[in-house]
């Protein structure tokens, strides 16, 4: 199959040949009919002249020899009975009635005839018009050679301007064969770069038609459209990668979690099962040791499925009212019990609130247990009639984490020796959205942090 620029030359090359060949063919019958027809009309007028002139002249014989000096027209005098009269070419002795010749028996009829024949008296082509006048025929004879060669020369010069004509449009056609060749090239480049995956496409400049201008705008609108689903797909990619890589670490810091109370609860059973002569005392120490890591196992299975059914919002708020301190120091005896070696704070006003006691609860646990986490100083849990914050004094966080620290399962890189699930703070996030808040987060690196929520809107 052809391109677009093959085709277009080759189609216009059989056009332009074709359209010479026919143009030469039908001009010179064409022309040679004018010329024919020209001709015949100068014969007519010099016929009338002559007849004009005839009447003032005392020898017609010698207007007719001025007639044949000057023009080479042979002119013949014909009687009605078809008897010669006189003759300029040849003497009329001798020649045959002309009453049956077709110009003669045209005229005789139409009053003019005309008809191109071999002469019989001088052997040659000629082009004969005939006139009748009163009661005699007056005839002229123009050689058909005379008349073929000028056509010839008119035809010639006719042509060659044509061919000039045509040549010029076969340039032009060329230089727009050569542009169509030019910008189909640009397409084909454009539209390579494209399957290569290269959307920075520069098409601006289409010389050849308003068509080829809208088929590169098309191609730019298309490779922009594709530059944008390729960078939404790396995106994606990238997304997708770093969800994969936080899952995989999740699944790990789960899987850790487990095993470590796993492995401890097996081998406190083993010991107990196994060793007769343990004391009572280590008995029950041992058990006491499988109950707490139990009891480890249940309270992330807990958080999970907490995560899980807030994510899903299959969780109800049970609003009721009671005093925040209270709950306060419960939470702090709750965590001490855990982490004996530390210290918590609480500094709480006499502050009454309206929200779900048990999710409230769950709430600063989590807060407070990732306070004591990622600091080994004190922890201070502040309440004023205003907000409510829980402060340390750890490593801080950078602020590049900030934005995600509250997604589900997002733990920060640099503290990837902490086998947390990632699902406190997000925990903490949609307890607070449920009662119409939000949590605030401050952190300096190096200095600590600040977790804190509005109390405003849980004292109505």
């Amino acid at each position: 199959m052809l391109r677009l620029d093959q085709l277009y030359f080759r189609r216009f090359s059989l056009l332009f040949f074709g359209t010479l060949l026919l143009v030469a063919v039908w001009g010179y019958f064409l022309l040679q009919k004018i010329e024919i027809k020209n001709h015949i009309l100068m014969l007519t007028n010099m016929i009338d002249e002559y007849i004009a002139i005839e009447k003032f002249v005392k020898n017609p014989k010698d207007i007719i020899k001025s007639i044949k000096l000057s023009t080479d027209v042979r002119v013949t005098i014909i009687k009605d009975d078809g008897r010669v009269l006189y003759e300029s070419d040849r003497d009329i002795k001798g020649m045959e009635n002309h009453l049956s010749r077709p110009e003669v028996q045209q005229a005789l009829s139409d009053g003019v005839g005309h008809s191109i024949r071999r002469s019989v008296s001088v052997d040659r082509d000629l082009l004969y018009v005939a006139k009748h006048d009163k009661n005699r025929f007056i005839r002229m004879a123009y050689k058909l050679d005379s008349i073929k060669e000028k056509f010839i020369k008119f035809w010639l010069k006719a042509m060659f301007l044509f061919a000039i004509a045509m040549a010029l449009a076969f340039y032009l056609t060329i230089k727009l064969n050569q542009k169509i060749s030019t910008d189909l090239e640009k397409i084909k480049n454009s539209l390579d770069g494209i399957l290569n995956k290269n959307y920075d496409v520069e098409f601006n400049d289409a010389k050849c038609c308003l068509e080829f201008e809208t088929v590169s705008e098309d191609i730019k609108k298309v490779a922009n459209k594709l530059k944008k689903r390729e960078k939404q797909k790396q995106n994606y990619t990238k997304k997708l990668k770093a969800i994969t890589k936080k899952q995989s670490d999740v699944i790990s810091a789960i899987s850790h979690e487990f095993k470590n109370p796993v492995a401890a609860i097996i081998g406190y059973a083993q010991t107990v099962k196994e060793d007769d002569n343990i004391s009572k005392e280590m008995r029950i120490r041992f058990l006491q040791k499988v109950l707490n890591n139990a009891n480890k196992i249940s309270n992330m299975i807990d958080r999970l499925s907490l995560a899980m059914k807030l994510e899903n919002e299959n969780i109800a708020v049970k609003k009721s009212r009671f005093l925040l301190k209270p709950l306060l120091l419960e939470v702090r005896d709750t965590l001490l019990q855990k982490y004996k070696n530390r210290e918590i704070i609480v500094e709480c006003e006499d502050i009454e609130i309206n929200a779900d006691k048990t999710m409230l609860e769950n709430l600063l646990i989590n807060l407070v247990e990732n306070a004591l986490k990622y600091s080994e100083d004190e922890v201070t849990i502040k309440a004023t009639k205003e907000k409510l914050e829980v402060i340390d004094k750890g490593i801080g966080i950078e602020k590049e984490d900030l934005k995600n620290l509250t997604d589900k399962f997002f733990r920060v890189d640099t503290l990837s020796w902490d086998n947390s699930i990632g699902v406190g703070l997000y925990i903490v996030k949609y307890i607070l959205k449920l009662h119409g808040l939000e949590l605030m987060i401050d952190s300096e690196k190096g200095v600590g942090s600040r977790f804190w929520f509005e109390l405003d809107i849980l004292k109505k």
